[in-house]
């Protein structure tokens, strides 16, 4: 079944290689900035048919109209609300009730930088060692009304108790809590009195404070005290955040309405959000078209339009506007058993798959870069390293002369991946190599996606056979918390682990031996001990402390060249500037980017679909 999808796409490939062949050359000139409504594509005819698709965000707080109803969705039940629970659908739900200790501030009309704000903490300082902080807690901050809380004030208290539960029981706390992990930062967080809070840290993380400020499943939110003495969080979601959760229905959706007394009174600008569950893609893009949804998921984890339905939604309801996207790219991240005597614990091996990836195919492949290019919209795209391409300020192109002698390890190369492959002793290629990975549907395209390449592992050597498994009791346990310690590929979710929107923080989930359960799971001394490699932990263990940018950059891009060569695990490959949908009455629209979902949205009554002319 794995093999359809491929065998159609390589069908396809002389095509789309003509396609991007003819495309590239306009790409590289118009750039990023062109995708984002500025510069041209070098053709009058293609640039004015790309003016006429796209609109630019225009920001419209000032004249927004308070009130209404956002109506939005989410693709699934969850098995429980406990924000402890790292699940997916939590991600699209969560973040309107909770809050943080933190959060990233949004950018405004460009991408969020990550850069910390306070959420219930209002002002902090750093002790000169940096090992610890003191944080000064947000005066008249509530808990939404609700019975056994009735909306009274946060207290340290709260704040306590949240840590407390999260440093117990969350699979996030590895990583962060040292009381479960010994290599984790965060030794203690106590309150001296009733406003101040005392963060010490057992070395002095550049992202400490990032490690509070996702506000995702699985992460330490705040939570009233109240949980299990009267409270029950499984059940309710009670917290300090935008929105109140009124209603949910399983398999029907959830409502939310409007926190009357949250501290930032500008935030939450419509009064209620409606979130229908609706799993299926083709059912989700039917009510977006009629007018049902006014985003395909505005925030979160809920899948947007796929890239090769946005000109043809665009063609079937033409009052949709198509807004330019973010660097962007889906995918599974291919990871290695690394299980004594595994063959992966050969470098070769690995080089091989990474070499086998055609990269600018995939990418074009799901990003729809060629359809998009022929008319007239421009897009950038780049190669994955170890680190993601949208890692702006961080990222180390492999196509650049700055990557160095590794690059050619991201190169298709089919001939080298398959001498390399005799070199490891597979001169006539590997065959039925357990391939691992999941194929629910509010996953997204990740079965193609896999298929995609396995197609490509298969044209360089390594032949596989499908090893399906269930999210929740066999990939979770078996595999993601598994590090390693598997048979074959794995083709794995996109990294979660903690303080990975910092690119530190990313390297150090994934590849330091010390990163918890996203860690890969190798060790440069093939044992299957999954002690990593040491010129890798030293490169980022020194990162991790360093708190000179230029130097921390300069210490990323080694990571990245060392990472090239090992390949111990190889994310997507690569990404390339979206385009994402929305209908005109949704205010604001991709005017703040990043930070709490559904930031300052408001609903434009006058516009479509509520006004049909």
């Amino acid at each position: 079944m794995t093999q359809d999808y491929w065998s159609r796409l390589l069908a396809q490939r002389v095509a789309r290689r003509r396609a991007l062949a003819t495309a590239g050359a306009t790409a590289a000139a118009a750039g990023f900035l062109a995708a984002c409504g500025g510069g041209s594509t070098g053709n009058e005819k293609d640039g004015s048919k790309a003016a006429g698709l796209v609109t630019s965000p225009v920001e419209t707080f000032k004249q927004a109209t308070r009130g209404g109803v956002m109506k939005d969705r989410t693709f699934g039940d969850t098995a429980t609300l406990d924000i402890l629970s790292p699940a997916t659908t939590h991600n699209s739900v969560g973040p309107h009730v909770y809050s943080a200790l933190f959060q990233f501030k949004p950018g405004i009309l460009k991408p969020s930088e990550n850069e910390i704000a306070g959420d219930v903490v209002e002002a902090w300082e750093w002790a000169p060692d940096g090992l610890s902080a003191t944080l000064k807690l947000r005066q008249g901050v509530k808990f939404h009304d609700k019975p056994p809380v009735n909306g009274r004030a946060l207290d340290t208290a709260d704040v306590l108790f949240s840590w407390d539960r999260f440093s117990r029981l969350s699979s996030g706390r590895i990583g962060v809590a040292n009381v479960a992990d010994p290599d984790a930062p965060i030794l203690s967080l106590t309150a001296p009195d009733a406003k101040t809070l005392v963060l010490k840290l057992k070395e002095p993380l550049t992202y400490a404070l990032a490690l509070f400020a996702e506000n995702l499943g699985g992460r330490p939110l705040m939570i009233p005290k109240e949980v299990g003495a009267g409270f029950d969080i499984r059940g309710d979601m009670i917290g300090t955040g935008p929105f109140v959760l009124t209603k949910y229905t399983p398999s029907v959706g959830f409502t939310f309405r409007r926190n009357a007394d949250y501290y930032d009174q500008d935030f939450a600008l419509v009064d209620q959000i409606d979130l229908p569950i609706v799993p299926e893609y083709a059912n989700a893009l039917a009510q977006f078209k009629a007018g049902n949804i006014y985003s395909m998921g505005s925030g979160g984890n809920t899948p947007k339009v796929r890239p090769e339905d946005i000109l043809p939604t665009k063609r079937e309801e033409p009052k949709l506007n198509i807004y330019p996207g973010d660097l962007a790219g889906g995918g599974p991240r291919l990871g290695f058993g690394f299980l004594p005597g595994s063959p992966f614990h050969d470098e070769r091996i690995r080089q091989a798959a990474s070499m086998s990836l055609d990269r600018d195919l995939y990418i074009d492949t799901f990003q729809n870069v060629s359809k998009f290019r022929a008319e007239g919209l421009p897009v950038e795209t780049r190669w994955n390293t170890s680190l993601a391409g949208n890692a702006e300020g961080w990222w180390l192109d492999p196509q650049g002369k700055e990557f160095g002698p590794n690059a050619k390890y991201f190169k298709h190369d089919l001939a080298e991946a398959k001498k390399l492959l005799a070199a490891a002793g597979y001169a006539s290629g590997m065959q039925n190599v357990a391939s691992t990975y999941i194929t629910s549907g509010e996953l997204g395209d990740l079965p193609k996606q896999a298929s995609v390449i396995e197609g490509m592992l298969l044209e360089g050597g390594i032949g596989t056979k499908f090893n399906p498994v269930d999210y929740a009791t066999q990939y979770i346990p078996k595999y993601r918390d598994n590090a390693g310690r598997f048979d074959g590929i794995l083709f794995k979710l996109s990294g979660g682990g903690a303080g990975k929107n910092d690119p530190v923080g990313a390297l150090s989930s994934e590849f330091w031996s010390k990163g918890g359960v996203t860690f890969y799971g190798f060790d440069a001394d093939k044992k299957g001990d999954q002690s990593g490699d040491p010129q890798v932990d030293a490169l980022i263990v020194k990162a991790r402390v360093e708190r000179d940018t230029d130097k921390r950059k300069a210490l990323v891009a080694d990571i990245q060249r060392l990472l090239a060569k090992g390949a111990y695990g190889i994310l997507p490959p690569g990404v390339a500037t979206g385009f994402v949908m929305a209908w005109p009455a949704l205010g604001n629209f991709r005017v703040y980017q990043g930070g709490r979902l559904n930031y300052r949205l408001w609903v434009d009554q006058s516009k479509p679909p509520l006004a049909k002319a």
